[in-house]
């Protein structure tokens, strides 16, 4: 019975050896787990990019910075009428900023590549500055007075006492030169850059003296309180009234170049449609008596008109004769 048993046994020892010898090493035993289900990624549709306002609309004003000729009060009031006049004429949505200074228009005209865009109406020598910055082009000049009285421009002149040691640029060396303030453009700007050109630098002078008004100053270089003083162009005739017979006692040294009263420039990052639709309206409005009235408050103008760089190289040629980096002007 046994020898019968023993081929059974040693089979089924093969077996348990087989069995034991498919199973992986370090196996333990227990319940295999059950493999877990991985998600199926998938894709998420993207919010949709807000859509940029164009400029000159509602909730993107294309902002107009002004420096008015006259009463700043009187310009405030004027504001809201010449807002509303340009929505009516082209249906562009402006913000008018009124500034006590040129120079912060110039800075609001610069900053357009990196905040909110401006248009800025500039004098001469601004717009020098913006030119030479890169910052807009000219689109319209302002004209002041009508018939023989028309002019876009204002020069300076330097006075001097009749019979006194100045007379030439030469001989401002070393004497008492007086102006209106440190940012009177008629007064000392073109005045010093009048200097400049001819080779005299105003560090030079003895001394520089301020003035409330000018028939003041041109009192004071009639009676030798200075020895010469800038003052606009036209200044002995626009106050002759006052002056009266003091003017006798001055001299002409020179008179300068005109710089342009009152210039739109318009920044590149305005599209050329809204500028040409801005210049239509603002020339519209000022050839209409109706409405020209609420932008003469503003800008004091007569008339306006379409202008190019190339309607300024007189300006700019003087401004280069004078051996300045305008790039740096408002910086």
């Amino acid at each position: 019975m046994k020898s019968k048993h023993v081929p059974r046994l040693i089979v089924l020892l093969g077996l348990v050896l087989m069995v034991a010898a498919c199973r992986r090493q370090g196996d333990e035993g227990g319940p295999t787990p059950l493999p877990r289900l991985t998600p199926t990624p998938r894709s998420t549709a993207l919010p949709a990019l807000p859509t940029a306002i164009p400029i000159g609309q509602e909730g993107n004003p294309l902002q107009m910075i002004i420096h008015p000729p006259g009463d700043i009060v009187d310009a405030r009031d004027a504001v809201a009428d010449f807002e509303a006049a340009i929505l009516e004429e082209s249906g562009l949505v402006v913000q008018v900023e009124l500034v006590e200074r040129d120079a912060e228009a110039l800075a609001a005209l610069c900053d357009s590549s990196s905040g909110q865009v401006a248009v800025a109406w500039l004098n001469g020598l601004s717009y020098v500055a913006a030119q030479a910055q890169n910052c807009g082009q000219p689109a319209l000049q302002v004209e002041r007075g009508a018939r023989q009285d028309a002019r876009t421009g204002e020069a300076a002149s330097i006075i001097a006492g009749e019979g006194g040691s100045v007379t030439t640029f030469a001989s401002l060396r070393g004497k008492a030169f007086c102006r209106l303030s440190y940012d009177d453009l008629y007064s000392w700007l073109i005045p010093s850059l009048m200097m400049r050109a001819n080779g005299v630098d105003p560090l030079a002078l003895e001394t520089v003296t301020d003035y409330e008004t000018i028939p003041e100053l041109v009192g004071a270089v009639a009676e030798g309180d200075c020895d010469a003083a800038g003052i606009p162009a036209n200044a002995l005739e626009e106050f002759a009234d006052e002056i009266e017979d003091v003017a006798e006692n001055v001299v002409v040294l020179d008179t300068s170049i005109e710089f342009p009263l009152a210039i739109l420039v318009v920044p590149l990052q305005v599209p050329l449609g809204t500028r040409l639709s801005l210049n239509d309206s603002l020339e519209a409005i000022a050839e209409n008596s109706s409405t020209a009235v609420r932008m003469r408050p503003l800008l004091g103008q007569n008339a306006l008109f379409a202008v190019t760089t190339t309607d300024f190289i007189t300006i700019t040629d003087f401004i280069g004769s004078t051996g300045l980096d305008f790039s740096q002007l408002g910086n």
